[in-house]
């Protein structure tokens, strides 16, 4: 096992997801899902998003499902019928749900957003958690692959296969399931440092791109990651992400495609070059520590240490007539382009 592989699992370990966290999750979603198959037409529910695909990382904030609803029983509704939107049903369906799961959970809320239902239990699990349910409304379609999912901020429907993504990304032997995820999380956990509203790639993004592109269940998790971020910086260099079900269409990026490019291009010389030099326990801190600020403790004197001290309000970093030094009793102020406080 080499130093790379090492920190890289230190990082896993950063950011797992708690056992206990991760079942209520679970059991939240399955109670709002059951809940809702108390309407007429139900057809089945399903479980979807980074909770379903094996990718979630701690705090974990929500759990993903959805309901399957049959459309000949809502002529109306849909495309495929006389075109009516999805507010009603969804209205109809917040109002079914509320008083089932305030059974269990007095103090629960339910909400629309804008594929379905949002269900906050407002009974944290600790100081950062406390799993939401995210529930899509959808309705089968009459002559086509997928679902017709909600819009419901311009009270359409448009067509989607969560379902389908669900089995793509769960596919395979465990040895593959596990290296996929292990790379899925690792990716999130990169581009979630970025603060919200700056960060590159949705996280179905990033769980199509580590579909696509980790397929070799024999690859150490450190290469597999080397070569994710090398593959995801190739293919989005050619266009955006094409669904994995080939039904929506494709997956938008969050910052523009130039900058999200170049991000992924960044990380990846990163870790090709901290491959490279495993002999070098400085170099390599240095290299993941620029990809993984969040996580990893830079070398002292190093690049990514000034970086880190900066990104910190500069304690610790002083001026010299040669220039910035770590350590220095003079304080520095904040520098913008090196970003602000991440939130992890």
């Amino acid at each position: 096992m080499g130093l790379v592989l090492d920190i890289l699992n230190d990082i896993r370990d950063q950011i797992a997801a708690d056992e206990k966290v991760l079942k209520e999750a679970q059991d939240r979603r399955n109670l709002v899902a059951e809940a809702a198959m108390g309407t007429d037409g139900a057809l089945r529910w399903f479980r979807s998003g980074s909770v379903a695909h094996g990718f979630v990382n701690a705090p974990v904030t929500d759990a993903d499902g959805g309901i399957v609803l049959d459309r000949r029983s809502y002529p109306a509704l849909g495309p495929d019928g006389d075109g009516e939107g999805p507010d009603e049903i969804v209205d109809e369906l917040c109002e079914l749900v509320g008083p089932k799961v305030r059974e269990k959970y007095p103090k629960a809320k339910v909400k629309k957003s804008r594929r379905g239902l949002l269900v906050e239990f407002n009974e944290p699990l600790n100081d950062e958690e406390d799993p939401t349910v995210d529930l899509i409304v959808t309705l089968t379609r009459k002559d086509a692959d997928g679902l017709w999912i909600p819009d419901l901020d311009n009270d359409r429907w448009t067509p989607s296969h969560p379902e389908k993504h669900t089995e793509l990304f769960t596919e395979g032997t465990k040895e593959l399931k596990a290296l996929r995820a292990r790379v899925a999380r690792l990716g999130k956990a990169w581009n979630k440092q970025s603060d919200e509203g700056d960060r590159a790639l949705s996280s179905f993004n990033i769980g199509t791109l580590a579909w696509e592109g980790v397929a070799d269940s024999s690859t150490p998790l450190d290469e597999a990651l080397a070569g994710w971020f090398r593959y995801a910086h190739a293919e989005l260099d050619k266009g955006e992400t094409k669904d994995p079900a080939g039904v929506s269409e494709p997956i938008r990026l969050l910052l523009s495609m130039a900058e999200v490019v170049k991000r992924l291009g960044s990380a990846a010389d990163r870790l090709e070059h901290a491959l490279a030099n495993e002999d070098d326990e400085d170099a390599v801190r240095d290299d993941l520590a620029t990809v993984y600020p969040d996580y990893v403790e830079p070398p002292a004197d190093s690049k990514s240490a000034m970086a880190a001290a900066l990104r910190g309000g500069n304690e610790g970093v002083g001026a010299s007539k040669t220039g910035l030094i770590i350590g220095g009793s003079t304080a520095l102020k904040t520098t913008r382009s090196y970003g602000g406080d991440r939130d992890g």
